[in-house]
C-alpha cells in the first residue's frame, strides 16, 4: 500500500528527465518574462522566421507576376493586377491549380510561375516543419497544459481542496474526496505519477498541474488565493516541500485550512509553530494505534472500520487482534522504534531492543540508564542476535527498520525460531506489499496508508478523530457495547461515517422548527422520513455543542443551532436523514406535527382554509 515516493529524484537523471526539467525551466522563463500568454509568446517566437520567409516569397512571386507583361485576348500588352497576381500565387502555391486566368500566360510568365511553385513549396515545407517541431516541443506542450489548467481553475466555482503530491497518499485522499463529490485540484512534480494513479477514472474531474508545489507561483496558478479553496493538503514524501507548501499557503491565504504530512520531528514542530491546522506523523500515529491495540483490541477494530477505505468490506467473523503481554523484541530504534518504545514503556511491557548502530545504542543507554541492559547491538536478521534478545521466550517481535529486506529477513528468521510469535512489521515501499502479505505478519505498518486514513478522516469528518481519541480512553465493556450497536446496523458493509451540522445551510428545516419554538430531539433525525415507525440504520457516535463533546449521545437530547453530530451507519440512512433536515414536511412527519406546505402560495392558501374551517365550527 506504500511505495517509495516518486517525489525524490535520483541523483543521476535520465535524458528524458533532463529534457523535462529543461522544458520546465523554459516554461518558467516564459511565464516570468512574457507580458501575455506564454503559449502565444512561444508561437510568435518560434514561427517568426517561417512567417517572414513565407511573406517574402509571396511578395516576390506576386511582384514578379505584376511586372512581367502578358497579352490579353486582343493581342495587346497587358499587366496583371496585384489582386489577380495574389489569387494566382495562392492557388498555385497550394497546388490546387485553377488554370491561367484571366488570360493565357506568356512563356515568360509561365517560367516565373514555375519559379514561384518551387519557392512556395520549399517555404511551406519549412513552415510546416517548424509547426510540427513546435507542437512536439516539450516547452510548448508544458505551456499549453498550464494554459489549459489555468482556464479549468478559473471556471471552477465550486468549493475545492488543493492536494500537493499524487503518490499513494495523495491519490487516496483525492479518491476519497471525489467519491464524496468534493472537487480537488492536484499539483504533482513527477508526470509518471499520473500513470500509476489515474485520476481520470474518478467520479469528479480532477485538474492536474505538473509542477513543483513548493513554488508559490504554481500554488497561485492552482487557485489557492480563491475564496472557494477550502484547504491545502501537503502530501508529498519530502518534509521540506511540505513545509514550504504550508508556509506559502498561510501567507497567500491566511485563513485557509492546511493539512501536512511529516515524518521528521523537527519539521513537524516547525509546521506547528505557524498554526498549521493538522500535521500527520505516521510513526506517532501508528504508535497511538499500537497503544490502542494494547489497551483494547475492540477499539482497534472500531478504528479500522471507521477509517478504512470507503469501498472495503467487513468480516464479522474475524477476531480482533489481541496482543499477548510478555517480553517483546524491537528491531530498529529509529523514528519508528522510538515512538513505539515509549508506548510500550507506558504499558509496562518488557522490551529488548536490537539496533545495528552502536552510537544509537549508546544514546539509548544515556536516555534510559535503568534499561541499559535491554539494548543489544545488532540488526536482528540473524538467529544469533535474536537468540541473545530472547526470541524463544518472547511473545512478540517488531521488525521496524527502514529497510524492507531486513524487515522481511527478521520476520522469516523469527518465525523459524518461534513459530507462535506475534509479528509487527514496518513496510516502507508499496511495491513490496505482496511480499509482506506472504510473510503472514500479524500487523503491518504502512506509513502512507496511515497518513491517508487520518487526513481522509480529518477532511471529511473532523469529529471522527476526537471520537476515536475519547473512545480509546473508555473501558473494554463500553467499547464492546459500541461494537455490538455498530454491527447491528451495518451488517457486513463498511460503516459510512458522516457529520450532521445543525445550521441554516445544512439543516434549514430543523432551524426553522427551532425558531418556531419546537423541541427537536436526536431521535427525530434517526427516524425514517418514509416510515416514522422505523429507525434509520445509523448510530450517533459523538455530539458536540460549544466545544463540549459527548460520546454516544442519548436519543432524547434536544438539538440546538450549531450542534454537530457524528453518525455511522449505511449511506442510505444519511441520504434519508437529509430529508428530515432540509424539508419541513418530512421533519413534521417524523415529529408527528401537521404537515405544512413548502411554497408561499400554498402556505397562504392553507392559512385561509384553516381560518374558514374555524369559522364554520359551531360555537359552544
Amino acid at each position: 500500500m506504500l511505495r517509495k515516493d516518486r517525489q525524490s529524484e535520483p541523483a543521476a537523471k535520465s535524458a528524458s528527465g533532463d529534457q523535462e526539467e529543461q522544458a520546465q525551466q523554459h516554461s518558467d522563463a516564459f511565464a516570468a518574462e512574457e507580458p501575455f500568454n506564454p503559449q502565444t509568446a512561444m508561437i510568435l517566437w518560434r514561427m517568426r522566421t517561417p512567417l517572414i520567409i513565407l511573406i517574402c516569397v509571396y511578395a516576390i512571386a506576386i511582384l514578379g507576376l505584376v511586372l512581367i507583361p502578358g497579352v490579353d485576348d486582343q493581342g495587346r500588352p497587358w499587366h496583371m493586377s496585384f489582386f489577380h497576381a495574389f489569387y494566382l500565387v495562392s492557388y498555385t502555391a497550394t497546388t490546387i491549380g485553377f488554370g491561367e486566368i484571366p488570360y493565357p500566360l506568356t512563356d515568360a510568365q509561365r517560367m516565373w510561375v514555375l519559379i514561384t511553385i518551387y519557392m512556395t513549396v520549399v517555404a511551406w515545407f519549412y513552415a510546416i516543419g517548424s509547426i510540427l517541431a513546435l507542437v512536439q516541443d516539450p516547452v510548448y506542450q508544458q505551456a499549453r497544459k498550464q494554459s489549459r489548467f489555468k482556464k479549468e481553475v478559473s471556471r471552477l466555482n465550486e468549493s475545492f481542496y488543493l492536494v500537493c503530491g499524487l503518490g499513494e497518499t495523495g491519490y487516496e485522499i483525492v479518491r476519497a474526496l471525489s467519491n464524496e463529490h468534493y472537487r480537488a485540484i492536484v499539483i504533482e512534480k513527477n508526470a509518471d505519477s499520473l500513470l500509476d494513479h489515474n485520476v481520470h477514472y474518478l467520479p469528479e474531474y480532477v485538474p492536474v498541474l505538473i509542477a513543483d508545489a513548493s513554488i508559490p507561483k504554481y500554488l497561485k496558478m492552482a487557485g489557492i488565493a480563491k475564496d472557494n479553496c477550502k484547504g491545502v493538503i501537503a502530501a508529498t514524501a519530502s518534509d521540506e516541500i511540505n513545509l514550504k507548501v504550508a508556509i506559502s499557503s498561510k501567507l497567500l491565504h491566511p485563513h485557509i485550512m492546511v493539512v501536512c504530512r511529516s515524518d521528521i520531528q523537527s519539521y513537524e514542530e516547525n509546521m506547528r509553530s505557524f498554526d498549521t491546522d493538522f500535521v500527520v506523523n505516521p510513526f506517532h500515529t501508528f504508535a497511538t494505534i499500537f497503544s490502542m491495540l494494547l489497551h483494547s483490541p475492540s477499539m482497534h477494530m472500531i478504528f479500522n472500520w471507521l477509517t478504512g477505505a470507503p469501498d472495503s468490506q467487513l468480516n464479522q467473523d474475524e477476531e480482533p487482534l489481541r496482543l499477548a503481554h510478555g517480553s517483546w523484541i524491537l528491531c530498529g530504534y529509529g523514528r519508528f522504534g522510538k515512538m513505539l518504545y515509549r508506548k510500550m514503556l507506558k504499558h509496562g511491557i518488557e522490551t529488548a531492543i536490537l539496533e545495528a548502530d552502536e552510537s544509537i545504542c549508546e544514546q539509548f543507554r544515556n536516555d534510559f540508564p535503568e534499561h541499559a541492559d535491554k539494548v543489544i547491538t545488532g540488526s536482528g536478521v540473524d538467529a544469533a542476535t535474536l537468540g541473545r534478545a530472547g526470541i524463544t521466550g518472547a511473545v512478540g517481535i517488531i521488525a521496524g527498520t527502514n529497510d524492507d529486506s531486513n524487515n522481511l529477513s527478521i520476520i522469516m528468521t523469527a518465525r523459524q525460531l518461534n513459530p507462535d510469535i506475534f509479528v509487527v512489521a514496518r513496510q516502507n515501499m508499496h511495491d513490496n506489499t505482496e511480499l509482506f502479505e506472504r510473510s503472514e505478519a500479524d500487523l503491518v505498518m504502512q506509513p502512507r496508508e496511515i497518513i491517508a486514513r487520518i487526513i481522509r478522516a480529518q477532511l471529511l469528518n473532523a469529529l471522527l478523530i476526537p471520537f476515536l481519541l475519547k473512545a480509546s480512553k473508555q473501558d473494554e465493556q463500553w467499547i464492546n457495547v459500541v461494537v455490538s450497536r455498530m454491527i447491528a446496523v451495518i451488517g457486513d458493509r463498511k460503516p459510512y461515517v458522516w457529520t450532521s451540522i445543525i445550521d441554516e445551510e445544512n439543516a434549514p428545516a430543523l432551524i426553522r422548527a427551532l425558531q418556531l419554538g419546537r423541541k427537536v430531539c436526536l431521535r427525530c433525525l434517526a427516524t425514517d422520513p418514509a416510515a416514522r415507525n422505523h429507525q434509520l440504520e445509523c448510530v450517533a457516535l459523538l455530539h458536540e455543542r460549544n466545544g463540549r463533546k459527548t460520546l454516544m449521545p442519548d436519543d432524547e437530547i434536544e438539538l440546538q443551532p450549531g450542534d454537530k453530530i457524528l453518525f455511522c451507519g449505511k449511506r442510505e440512512a444519511r441520504n434519508a436523514m437529509q430529508w428530515s433536515m432540509q424539508v419541513m414536511s418530512s421533519l413534521n412527519y417524523v415529529m408527528t406535527y401537521e404537515s405544512e406546505p413548502e411554497s408561499y402560495i400554498w402556505r397562504k392558501f392553507g392559512r385561509r382554509y384553516r381560518g374558514e374551517e374555524r369559522r364554520r365550527q359551531p360555537r359552544q
